[in-house]
């Protein structure tokens, strides 16, 4: 039974998937931060970069946050 290739949006998903697991093991077994949230968010940046949807969800997670961010932020002074 022949193998059924990988298209290059599943190669960068995967691409996206081990660097997003390797920044997480940077930070839970270092506590390097920095180094971790790095990984981090280019595995994000790369799942998101191989559909269409996924890159939409993302933008509305990270929006969220920032608007979330701007309410406490506006909210202190």
């Amino acid at each position: 039974m022949p193998k059924k290739s990988l298209t290059k949006e599943q190669d960068v998903f995967i691409v996206g998937g081990i660097l997003a697991v390797l920044g997480l093991y940077v930070i839970l077994s270092s506590h390097d931060l920095l180094s971790g949230f790095v990984l981090l968010g280019l595995g994000i940046v790369f799942m998101a970069s191989s559909s269409k949807e996924l890159r939409k969800r993302v933008f509305e997670f990270f929006f969220s946050i920032f608007k979330d961010l701007w309410k406490i932020l506006s909210h202190s002074k």
